[in-house]
């Protein structure tokens, strides 16, 4: 009998049991998952942020793009990549948001294959332990928390930030780097960073991740480092103004945010537990990573960690001064801060492949369990989101030109004229909410 042979009287797994298998059915369900709940929970008009497009389209349509604030820090973003695309699907899509959102899950989708990538080079998909750690990766890459930026058009900026990041920290972990890799990183977080500015926590990151690259000659990774210390240099300034706008805030205030900001990733529905629990978080992964650094298949992991620690920093220095500690539970900060456990999830598969402590365990244990708790508070979130918008362009729809003062600073932060401007010119284009469509009523 050949040692591959099974024992006689053990049952053979099916072959679509097999881990790999078994990933990828869990990877299509899903991504279908989400594509579905987004496209029915879609915010469906131009809402908030998103009519600051309105201008932005009439100044295309005029010629005067680059003379409008395409090109302007828009509430601490550079939007520009973002604007570029939204500005084509729009006008595609007849002013619908349904194609803004099949973008988002698009680059979503994107994102993920990428972090399949780390999966598949870490061997979490084929491990004699099973694809327990690794199907909890998947969903911590399809993570039910997208969804609130999923289903706001808007925020397609945020998965063209994803992906670029993704894309940045692959090519600066591949087994062979060199300078097309490094060129290729730079322009993914050039992408990144021109449509949300969160991406600037790329910039320490790849320093970081080219320090670990201990394969690596000194003098090579001193080459390969130099342009991101460019990039820096020339963030720094472009920001300068900003942050000098800004008040220092006591470190203890930004330290309790970015704690918030970090734990919601997975506690979102727990408030009170999310500092706790990203402290502990921040402790496995800081051992963890001391004990595996030298291995390159965690750098991947390890990059998206330190990107999703950085971003909470950066966070709270720009949030907590004007809106306190509690702003970091905004739901859409999910689609960052579930990087970080998306990253210890990868350090703990490894670890459990060489070490299977018992703590270690109950590490992944309580990491699905929290993790799974929070994929049902926000699903319900979206839910909620998706009727008080809908309710709200059917108001506007139904009710247009006599819509609520109260209603119009809802949609356009207490500025009920700017608001009527902009959803008077959403009218004469046809955009919806004035276009026919099975959300909104008849206009009587």
């Amino acid at each position: 009998m050949s040692a591959r042979d099974p024992t006689p009287g053990t049952p053979t797994p099916p072959r679509w049991l097999t881990p790999r298998r078994v990933l990828d059915t869990a990877f299509v369900v899903l991504a279908a998952s989400l594509l579905l709940l987004t496209l029915a929970w879609r915010v469906p008009m131009m809402l908030w942020d998103h009519l600051d497009l309105v201008p932005l389209l009439d100044a295309w349509q005029r010629g005067t793009l680059l003379e409008s604030g395409f090109l302007h820090i828009h509430g601490g973003h550079l939007h520009s990549a973002a604007y570029a695309v939204l500005l084509a699907t729009t006008v595609l899509s007849g002013g619908q948001t349904w194609l803004d959102c099949l973008t988002s899950w698009l680059l979503l989708l994107g994102f993920a294959l990428v972090v399949r990538g780390f999966i598949r080079d870490s061997g979490l998909d084929a491990s004699n332990r099973g694809p327990g750690i690794a199907l909890l990766a998947t969903l911590l890459c399809l993570y039910p928390g997208h969804l609130a930026n999923l289903q706001w058009g808007w925020q397609v900026a945020v998965f063209l930030c994803l992906g670029g990041g993704a894309l940045t920290i692959q090519q600066l972990t591949r087994a062979e780097l060199g300078w097309r890799n490094n060129a290729l990183a730079l322009l993914a977080a050039g992408v990144a960073f021109f449509s949300f500015a969160t991406a600037i926590s790329l910039l320490p990151t790849a320093l970081a991740l080219l320090l670990l690259r201990h394969d690596i000659p000194p003098r090579k990774r001193l080459w390969l480092a130099l342009p991101w210390l460019l990039a820096s240099g020339l963030v720094a300034a472009d920001y300068a103004g900003l942050a000098n706008a800004h008040a220092a805030h006591a470190p203890l205030r930004i330290t309790h945010y970015a704690l918030n900001w970090l734990g919601a990733g997975i506690s979102r529905f727990a408030t009170d537990l999310a500092p706790w629990l990203a402290t502990a978080g921040l402790l496995l992964a800081v051992w963890l990573a001391l004990r595996h650094w030298r291995e390159r298949s965690n750098l991947p992991w390890l990059g998206l960690m330190l990107f999703a620690t950085l971003s909470g920093l950066l966070t709270a220095l720009g949030r907590v001064g004007a809106y306190g500690t509690g702003q970091a539970f905004v739901t859409r900060y999910v689609s960052f801060s579930s990087l970080f456990w998306l990253g210890l999830c990868g350090l703990l598969g490894h670890a459990l492949r060489t070490q299977p402590h018992r703590a270690l365990r109950a590490s992944v244990a309580a990491l699905a369990l929290f993790a799974c708790a929070n994929a049902l508070h926000l699903i319900h979130k979206a839910n909620t989101l998706a009727t008080r918008t809908q309710a709200t362009a059917r108001d506007i729809c139904v009710h247009w030109p006599n819509v609520d003062a109260a209603l119009l600073d809802r949609i356009y932060f207490d500025q009920a004229a700017v608001a009527r401007d902009r959803l008077e010119q959403l009218q004469r284009w046809g955009y919806a909410p004035f276009k026919r469509y099975p959300d909104c009523a008849e206009t009587p």
